[in-house]
């Protein structure tokens, strides 16, 4: 049973096409409300779908939601979704990444479909239904484009991250080398006014401190043996007393 139910998944992974009536209203609703990560699922289309059928779904979508037949206000962006999806199933090397996503999907869910029908053997349980498989292939799949889209924003954040940082160094380095230039700029304008100082400096005949300066510090005139001893007095006394 367990081989029968995966050659019939291997025989038919994923019809070329679902078969699906489009309503206005239905696919309004179902654009507008749901996130895809798979072109394929929006356009109702298996990985094994042709160019001719994306193009045939595509029209389909364009009689339905194209914003010149359809007057309803979430038509656009609907009709965005369906462009967007058509255009990337339209170029061959971007159909083959997610037809690998969707191919690992379901290696995945066959794996795990067959470990379940061995446990079930055991316990004397009835194995999986095989029209069951294409749900969980679904589930399977928007797990792994899920997983992958997390991954991509994830990756994003840290590449934003890392710019905002670079950018940051950029400018502390920019501000640096401006100072830097300007310091210099600074420090050429006043050379000369400082070499003229220092030359006069250094030219001065009558520098603080010598004998020549009228500024410098002389020892007093007399021996301090010589000078009056003065006592501080009331009024009437005696002000000046020499002592002999």
């Amino acid at each position: 049973m367990q081989q029968q139910e995966i050659n019939h998944a291997l025989k038919n992974p994923f019809q070329p096409i679902l078969k699906k009536v489009l309503k206005v209203d239905e696919e309004l609703e179902r654009l507008s409300s749901e996130t895809f990560y798979n072109p394929f699922d929006v356009l109702y289309l298996g990985m094994e779908a042709t160019d001719e059928d994306i193009k045939k779904m595509f029209n389909s979508f364009s009689k339905l939601l194209h914003p010149d037949k359809c007057q309803d206000p979430r038509a656009k962006d609907c009709w965005q979704i369906v462009d967007q999806a058509y255009k990337t199933l339209m170029e061959s090397e971007k159909r083959k990444v997610y037809i690998r996503i969707m191919r690992e999907a379901r290696e995945k869910t066959e794996f795990e479909r067959l470990r379940e029908n061995k446990r079930r053997e055991k316990t004397g349980v009835a194995p999986l239904p095989p029209d069951t498989f294409e749900s969980d292939f679904q589930k399977q799949c928007k797990n792994l484009f899920s997983e992958i889209e997390d991954r991509k924003q994830h990756l994003m954040r840290l590449e934003s991250s890392q710019k905002r940082y670079k950018l940051d160094e950029y400018e502390r380095r920019k501000m640096l080398e401006q100072y830097k230039v300007l310091t210099e700029e600074e420090w050429e304008k006043t050379r000369d006014d400082r070499v003229n100082k220092w030359r006069e400096f250094n030219n001065k005949k009558t520098a603080i401190g010598t004998k020549q300066s009228n500024k410098g510090i002389r020892p007093p005139t007399e021996n301090i043996e010589a000078r009056p001893f003065e006592v501080p007095t009331k009024k009437g006394d005696f002000k000046n007393i020499k002592l002999d």
